[in-house]
């Protein structure tokens, strides 16, 4: 069994944990949203669901930024250093509305928001915005894709 058969086994339970894990570390979401719905899971559950584990795993990522990043000293020079937290403060609204959907190196956004320490409540309202357009996305066209799918097929 596969690790996204398993999360879909799961059921609604599963994708908040893939939703959770997804927002930290590059796993996509997609194949289980996809089984949950062909299945006749509610769509608007599977929504809702997915939007929480998503901003759960974000809001966990910028823990570990504070928490965990910020002791680690990834600049040699605080002139530097400074001038990443000066142009994360100028663009880190940009950044985190389209790190959802960058591969890979979007799931640090959470991270490094935390590290540069970006205001908590812009950075809840910001990743929330992104991961409710992205849920959204991702279910609707999921939706689409079984549609599509079922009329070829029969």
């Amino acid at each position: 069994m596969g690790l996204f058969e398993l999360f879909a086994s799961y059921g609604i339970l599963g994708l908040f944990f893939t939703g959770l894990i997804s927002s930290i570390i590059p796993i996509p979401t997609e194949p289980v949203v996809f089984a949950l719905l062909d299945i006749g899971k509610n769509p608007e559950l599977i929504l809702i669901i997915l939007v929480i584990g998503s901003i759960s795993g974000a809001f966990l990522g910028y823990l570990v930024g504070i928490y965990g990043l910020r002791k680690i000293s990834l600049f040699h020079s605080m002139q530097k250093e400074k001038q990443i937290q000066m142009h994360f403060r100028k663009y880190g609204a940009l950044y985190l509305l389209v790190s959802p959907w960058i591969p890979l190196v979007g799931d640090l956004a959470p991270m490094v928001a935390g590290r540069e320490n970006y205001e908590l409540k812009r950075f809840l309202i910001v990743i929330s915005i992104a991961k409710i357009i992205k849920s959204i996305a991702i279910v609707y066209l999921s939706i689409e894709a079984i549609e599509w799918w079922t009329f070829f097929i029969k």
